[in-house]
């Protein structure tokens, strides 16, 4: 399907696999069978041989089940055991059964593929509606298949970035790449008045991270004040 041509794999088609089982089978029955994420599952295919028509994936998404769980392994496997088998006496059906749905890797990059032509066929709703708020301010926007992500132009070292997935959840952040500390702190008192002109008080302005990124309001976020705060911020 592929003709060895896996660097056409797009990340964001891996990312919806999460950590995931695959096999390779020969007719009805596996020859190899593996675990992993990202596009570990085609790392055999100049070593063993093995073509992406023969490909499934057996489960997906496994990070779904809470790794602070004292029996998980046994929970997982009951999980899968109660999906494939679906036992008459079994009160509870299982849980996360859509982690166990096997499928031929062809077809889950087939409905990718749809997924992708159908969010990307033409620019959001809201994206054309502030195109006077991004017009020459953005310096980069990332498309994946549930995300568009936004990167501004940097002003007096800080630099807004705006994600909006395709059910509009907004998460809005701002760097200071101010490197002297003195000059920092007056970056980050000036974020944190500015915040406050929006009704944003410094207790919903978190640290993201390791590095001087902060998000802003990120449970109240909408993208009527995002864009307002990023406008402003260009003002």
């Amino acid at each position: 399907m592929f003709d060895n041509d896996f660097e056409s794999i797009p990340g964001a088609f891996w990312e919806t696999l999460g950590q995931y089982v695959y096999g390779y089978k020969e007719g009805d029955k596996f020859v190899y069978v593996g675990k992993g994420n990202k596009n570990r599952a085609i790392s055999h295919i100049n070593s063993k041989g093995y073509n992406t028509d023969n490909l499934y994936i057996i489960a997906r998404n496994l990070e779904s089940f809470k790794a602070d769980k004292d029996d998980l392994q046994s929970f997982i496997l009951e999980s899968y055991l109660i999906s494939k088998h679906d036992p008459r006496d079994n009160s509870v059906a299982g849980h996360y059964k859509e982690c166990f749905i096997m499928a031929k890797f062809s077809e889950l990059f087939e409905e990718f593929q749809k997924d992708q032509h159908d969010n990307f066929e033409t620019l959001p709703e809201w994206y054309v509606n502030n195109y006077s708020v991004l017009a020459n301010r953005v310096n980069r926007l990332g498309i994946t298949s549930n995300n568009h992500a936004l990167e501004f132009a940097t002003r007096q070292k800080m630099q807004c970035f705006l994600d909006v997935s395709t059910e509009e959840a907004v998460s809005l952040k701002v760097a200071i790449w101010a490197k002297q500390a003195d000059e920092f702190d007056v970056r980050l008192k000036q974020l944190y008045k500015f915040c406050e002109s929006f009704g944003i008080g410094e207790d919903k302005i978190e640290k993201s991270g390791s590095r001087e990124i902060y998000a802003i309001d990120a449970k109240g976020m909408n993208l009527e004040l995002a864009f307002q705060f990023i406008d402003d911020f260009f003002s």
